[in-house]
């Protein structure tokens, strides 16, 4: 016999339960194995994540000390000029 529309839907409902019941029960294993590899091989943030690119100042303002990291859309006071002039040794 065919299932009738809320049959599946109910099916569907079960099977993302169950699915979600899996996937938390194998995301504990699988940040349990992480952790102790890092712990193991003495990795460090910057090592896993690379640098933080937000820290990272490039280019300074001379007036108003506002910076940017080069990364994404310049801003207003650096946009259309010779970057050059604002860089940061």
């Amino acid at each position: 016999m065919a299932e009738n529309y809320r049959q599946i839907k109910e099916r569907i409902r079960a099977l993302e339960a169950e699915a979600e019941q899996l996937r938390r029960q194998e995301l504990r294993q699988i940040i349990s194995d992480m952790r102790r590899k890092i712990r193991d091989y003495g990795i460090n943030p910057d090592q896993l994540f690379g640098p933080d690119l937000s820290d990272l100042v490039r280019y300074r303002h001379p007036e108003t000390g506002e910076t940017w990291n080069g990364m994404g859309r310049p801003p207003n006071w650096i946009r259309g000029k010779n970057r050059e002039q604002f860089r940061v040794d």
